[in-house]
């Protein structure tokens, strides 16, 4: 292992992550990793509650889904690299994969290793190709003890929402899934998850930050849904959650009623649906150990 840097706190990124709306990110350039190591202080016990709490309380110990929380405050560190080149605020979270590979102590610091691909930018790139991908790997005693792998999406800022053509709704028809729980989810539901996760993208907060990013109202974090399920999911097995892998399909704009279904064929899928059951919103799949 390398001498690391102090993992900066969530609190002084975001203050500085507002600089970053200065960027300008119409220049061409090739595709580029950029890599970092740092070191990162012990889980503490009010940390874990906290998060725990949130979602009804989970069977894991140490909830997998709360390491994204930490994988994220490495994002944002990476995000102020001048070598990055987007703003930070208004990113949208694509797709997550978490996996625990071994025994997570409370009581030891962890050591990261940290990088994401740039892909190439520039006038003849198409928008939606503008995804970075970040691989964040959390160490403990010299074993790689949980991998995280995160993709965004890199919007421009527009002034209102763009219209869209209303299609037929017609309800999902999937004879193998089983409707499990719904969710109500409340106008300010964002701005809670904000202070247990550390996530304040502005997208999620407020109305009048969301129609930055083209939302007449703020959606809630796709990691909310993410962990919401893994508590739920867990509390139907009676087991902690190993590994998570979710797409984030449609944004679910506040406030909301939404529904978790699950794969009766096979028991690692389950999709967060609209309560008109005619829209997935999320898809993922959660493994258990035997």
């Amino acid at each position: 292992m390398h001498s690391p840097t102090t993992l900066p706190a969530m609190p002084g990124m975001l203050a500085r992550s507002l600089l970053t709306l200065l960027r300008n990110d119409n220049s061409e350039a090739e595709a580029d990793k950029i890599e970092h190591e740092y070191s990162l202080e012990a889980l503490s016990t009010k940390r874990i509650s906290a998060y725990k709490t949130m979602f009804g309380g989970f069977v894991s110990d140490i909830p997998l889904s709360l390491f994204y929380c930490l994988a994220q405050r490495t994002h944002l560190a990476q995000m102020l690299d001048k070598r990055f080149p987007w703003p930070a605020p208004g990113l949208v979270h694509l797709n997550n994969r978490l996996e625990q590979l071994g025994n997570i102590k409370t009581d030891q610091p962890f050591y990261i290793k940290a990088s994401v691909n740039v892909p190439a930018r520039g006038p003849q790139v198409s928008p939606r190709r503008l995804r970075p991908k970040f691989e964040v790997s959390f160490f403990q005693d010299g074993q790689e003890v949980v991998r995280c792998e995160s993709t965004y999406q890199v919007m421009k800022a527009q002034g209102k929402e763009a219209p869209r053509a209303k299609k037929p709704e017609t309800k999902i028809e999937k004879p193998d899934w089983t409707y499990l729980h719904h969710w109500q989810l409340g106008s300010g539901l964002g701005r809670r998850y904000a202070r247990v996760s550390g996530d304040f993208n502005p997208i999620h907060l407020h109305p009048f930050t969301s129609r930055w990013f083209g939302f007449n109202k703020p959606i809630i974090h796709g990691m909310y849904m993410m962990a919401r399920a893994q508590a739920d999911l867990e509390r139907i097995e009676g087991k902690s959650a190993n590994y998570i892998d979710v797409t984030f399909k449609r944004p679910v704009i506040l406030p909301a009623r939404i529904r978790l279904w699950r794969n009766t064929e096979s028991s690692e899928g389950y999709e967060v649906r609209n309560n008109d059951n005619t829209q997935v919103q999320l898809e993922g799949k959660i493994r258990f150990p035997s």
